[in-house]
């Protein structure tokens, strides 16, 4: 036996269900709108407190350390050590003035950075450490003294001569 059978409508060829309501919420695509916007605004913030962070940091490095120094190319395997010249250490003045010129002084903290930073930048020595100098030292052209330094497991001597009255120095390579 056959099932009985019927001929397609042409309009709807297979039984369609009923369309339920559309789900949407009110104000549409509004809320997702402005949920970007506030994200968006909140990573812009992140990313300046982020950036303010990286500059102060690198600001109280620069602080820090002392004033890039010009120097002369490192001395050749053939040639002597010839001494190098160094950026200026601030001269520290005596709080009380006297009737009679006050000496200018070398800081001596500066003074150990920038002797500490010729010694790696123009000879290598990547492994100066501790370096110590005299304090007290005064600006007098053609001065020197000796400050010691820690390379590697040895304490070598360098020598310094201050060569201008604002405070240059020639730091010598260790022996």
């Amino acid at each position: 036996m056959t099932a009985p059978t019927r001929q397609p409508r042409e309009s709807q060829p297979y039984p369609v269900a009923a369309h339920a309501e559309d789900e949407t919420t009110e104000g549409g695509w509004v809320p997702v709108f402005v949920a970007g916007i506030v994200a968006a605004v909140a990573i812009a913030i992140a990313g300046i407190i982020a950036g303010l962070i990286v500059v102060n940091i690198r600001e109280g490095d620069v602080a820090e350390a002392p004033a890039p120094t010009p120097a002369a190319a490192p001395p050749s395997a053939t040639e002597p050590a010839t001494p190098v010249l160094a950026a200026p250490a601030p001269p520290v003045i005596a709080a009380e003035p006297e009737p009679a010129p006050t000496p200018q002084l070398l800081d001596r903290t500066d003074l150990q950075r920038g002797v500490q930073l010729i010694l790696i930048d123009t000879y290598g020595l990547d492994n100066a450490r501790d370096v110590r100098c005299p304090d007290g030292q005064q600006v007098v052209v053609g001065a020197t003294f000796d400050c010691t330094v820690r390379i590697g497991s040895a304490v070598r001597t360098a020598a310094v001569t201050i060569t201008g009255t604002d405070g240059t120095y020639e730091v010598a390579q260790p022996e």
